[in-house]
C-alpha cells in the first residue's frame, strides 16, 4: 500500500504538519520519550499479546482450571494467570518465565534504538522490561571513546523506579532539566525483568504501584485513590513536560487515566501538548483515525503516522518508523545546533527573567509557559495527597 491510499491528500498534509511540529518540539530540547514494547519487539522480544500467550501456555502447565472469564481484559487476564499459577504451583515459575522473556538476546538494539537515544530528550522512561536502550546507550559511549568524541556522560545501569533509592530518581529528574553534569541513564517505570518486586504487569500490580483502580465497563471497581511514587512521577512528567510516545497501543487503561487525570487537573482538553507516533495501515485507518481524535480531544496527545508496511516480511513491517527518526535526527542537525549541544543545554532558570531560552521554539513557547504554570499551581496537591 501506499500513501494514497492510506491518506487523502488534506489527511497527508495534515500528518506532515503534526510531523514538523513534533520535529521542532524534539530539537528543542523540551521533550520526554516514553518507550512502549513495541520498541523492543524490532530485536526479538515478545510484544503483549504474545506475553500473555506465553504466560497463559504457562499457567496450564502449572495445573487445570484457569480462569478464562477475563480474557479480553488483557491486565485483568494476567492478574488471572499470575493468580493460577500461585494457587496451583510455585509462583516462581512466572518471574522465571519473565527473566527468559526479557533478559538480554543475541541483538542487543538496532539502528532505530540508537537513533532514539541519539535524539535530545530531557529524559527517556520505558515501561519495558528489557535492557535495550541500555544497550544502545552504551554501544553510544564505546563509538564516542573510540572515535575521540566528548559525549555527555552515560550510566548504563537501568534506573527502576521503585526499587532504587529515591536519591537516584531525584538525580534522574534533574537530568531531565538538562544538567550536563548528571549522566544519561534510563528510568524503567515498570520493572526490570531481573528484580521480581518491580514488575508491574497485573491490574493489580498496577493498584498496588499506582495506587489507584480504573472503571471497567463504566462500573466502579473502588475507591482506591493513593498518590504513590509511581503515581507522582508519572504525573510530574506528563504535567511539567511535553512527551513523545513511541512504541505503544495508547490503550494501557492506567496510563489513559493519568492522562486524564492530568489533562483534568490542568485543564489540557484538545490541546497540542504530548504526541504519540503510531503506524496505521489500509486495514485500520478508521480504528487508527478514531483512536488519534479520541487521544486528541481527551488528552491533549496529538499523533503522527507512519506507514506499515503490511506486504513486508516481519522485520520491515516498521521500517518506514526507522526512516522517520533517522529524518528528526537530520533535521534537529540542520537546525544549527548538534545533539550534544541540545543534551548540554543549560536549565531555563539560567536566563535573565524573562527572557526566552534559546532552546524553546516559537510554537512550543505558549504550551510550554502554560505548562510551567500549571505545574506550580498543582504541586501542592502532590504534597497535600502525600
Amino acid at each position: 500500500m501506499n500513501n494514497q491510499e492510506i491518506f487523502t491528500p488534506e489527511e497527508r498534509n495534515e500528518n506532515e504538519e503534526r510531523k514538523r511540529e513534533l520535529i521542532e518540539l524534539v530539537a528543542s530540547g523540551e521533550a520526554t520519550l516514553i518507550v512502549g514494547a513495541g520498541s523492543s519487539a524490532r530485536v526479538g522480544y515478545v510484544t503483549w499479546n504474545d506475553l500473555l500467550e506465553e504466560l497463559e501456555d504457562l499457567a496450564n502447565r502449572c495445573g487445570t482450571g484457569l480462569d478464562q472469564t477475563q480474557k479480553g481484559d488483557d491486565l485483568a487476564y494476567a492478574e488471572a494467570i499470575k493468580s493460577h499459577i500461585e494457587k496451583t504451583d510455585d509462583i516462581g515459575k512466572y518471574y522465571d518465565l519473565l527473566y527468559e522473556l526479557f533478559q538480554p538476546n543475541a541483538q542487543a538494539y538496532d539502528e532505530f534504538h540508537r537513533l532514539l537515544i541519539d535524539l535530545p530528550f530531557r529524559g527517556i522512561i520505558t515501561t519495558n522490561y528489557d535492557i535495550v536502550l541500555e544497550a544502545a546507550l552504551l554501544g553510544k559511549r564505546d563509538e564516542a571513546e573510540r572515535e575521540g568524541r566528548q559525549i555527555r556522560p552515560i550510566d548504563g545501569v537501568p534506573l527502576v523506579i521503585g526499587p532504587d533509592a529515591p536519591r537516584l530518581i531525584h538525580e534522574f529528574l534533574l537530568a531531565r532539566n538538562n544538567d550536563p553534569h548528571i549522566p544519561q541513564r534510563i528510568a524503567h517505570l515498570h520493572g526490570l525483568y531481573r528484580y521480581r518486586e518491580s514488575i508491574i504487569l497485573s491490574s493489580e500490580d498496577y493498584v498496588e504501584n499506582y495506587g489507584l483502580r480504573v472503571k471497567k465497563n463504566g462500573e466502579d471497581q473502588g475507591n482506591e485513590d493513593r498518590w504513590t511514587l509511581h503515581r507522582k512521577l508519572l504525573w510530574a512528567v506528563l504535567a511539567t513536560r511535553r512527551v513523545v510516545f513511541v512504541g505503544f497501543s495508547m490503550e494501557d487503561p492506567y496510563f489513559e487515566k493519568m492522562l486524564e487525570i492530568v489533562s483534568t487537573d490542568l485543564w489540557g482538553w484538545n490541546k497540542s501538548i504530548h504526541f504519540a507516533i503510531m503506524g496505521i495501515s489500509a486495514g485500520d485507518i478508521k480504528d487508527s483515525r478514531d483512536k488519534a481524535d479520541r487521544l486528541k480531544s481527551k488528552y491533549g496527545v496529538d499523533t503522527v503516522f507512519y506507514e506499515v508496511l503490511e506486504n513486508e516480511i516481519p522485520e520491515k513491517k516498521h521500517k518506514l518508523l526507522e526512516s522517520l527518526f533517522a529524518d528528526i535526527v537530520k533535521q534537529c542537525e540542520d537546525k544549527g545546533r548538534s545533539i550534544e549541544e541540545a543534551q548540554g543545554l543549560p536549565d531555563d532558570t539560567d536566563h535573565p527573567k524573562g527572557e526566552e531560552p534559546r532552546s524553546i521554539v516559537s510554537g512550543s513557547r505558549d504550551i510550554l509557559n502554560w505548562l510551567k504554570q500549571a505545574g506550580q499551581r498543582m504541586i501542592r496537591r502532590i504534597g497535600d495527597e502525600d
